[in-house]
């Protein structure tokens, strides 16, 4: 593994399935906001986020925003709010309807929740109205990365050092991605780990990849999905 670290800011997306249900309290009345109670379905390790703070939330907007009319938003409002937050623009994709949304992470309490809407509101966002949800979802994520490429084609997230992403040589469609994990963790003596799409945007174009979460140590798994991947990949070319 490379000793010098070369790190990276960058642009991009990811791409995931999760079930996701109504958040029924703790909201702004009449507006709908769901969470994601197992934002790693796949993974069963020690270090998954705590139980007792909110996971993944999803405050769903009544149209679409901009990802730069967001963005300016949620740079005032952190410079305003009392408490931590990530937030980020996406969407959610079920069977016969789809929502855009603003997703929130590491607020470490639902009853901040209620203060965190009404700042997006003074800030003209509107949300949907309350109705009940309990379905599984593929959810697409916009979002900033800050990663440490540790390898050629691996990277570390500097924030959550739980999460690997590696580059492919190529797109999968979603159904064929999901058919690669099934497989790989078919032949995996270790296969505890979530896998997502996602995308960086670099200079050189648009690079594919995996991302992984995982326990910290386990940089060989890492590796090793990655060359199934690229393996399966270059067996369909």
């Amino acid at each position: 593994m490379c000793q010098d670290k070369i790190l990276i800011e960058t642009m991009g997306y990811i791409k995931k399935e999760a079930n996701l249900s109504t958040v029924e309290n703790n909201t702004i009345p009449n507006t709908l906001v769901l969470e994601s109670l197992h934002p790693y379905p796949d993974y069963h390790g020690k270090n998954l986020p705590d139980k007792s703070t909110p996971r993944s939330l999803f405050l769903i907007v009544n149209k679409d925003y901009s990802f730069e009319e967001i963005a300016r938003i949620i740079k005032k409002i952190k410079g305003e709010f009392d408490f931590d937050f990530n937030a980020s623009q996406g969407n959610i994709y079920f069977k016969t309807t789809s929502y855009s949304c603003i997703r929130i992470k590491y607020l470490k309490s639902f009853t901040f929740l209620p203060e965190l809407q009404r700042m997006f509101q003074n800030e003209g966002i509107r949300f949907a109205k309350q109705k009940s949800i309990n379905s599984t979802g593929v959810i697409v994520i916009k979002k900033h990365f800050y990663i440490d490429e540790i390898e050629e084609g691996i990277y570390r997230d500097i924030d959550e050092s739980s999460k690997f992403y590696i580059d492919l040589p190529a797109a999968l469609p979603w159904d064929e991605f999901k058919e690669q994990v099934h497989n790989i963790k078919n032949n995996l003596e270790n296969s505890d780990f979530d896998a997502a799409q996602g995308v960086f945007y670099r200079k050189s174009g648009i690079v594919e990849v995996v991302r992984l979460y995982t326990c910290e140590g386990e940089f060989e798994k890492v590796q090793r999905i990655r060359k199934m991947f690229i393996d399966q990949i270059n067996k369909k070319q």
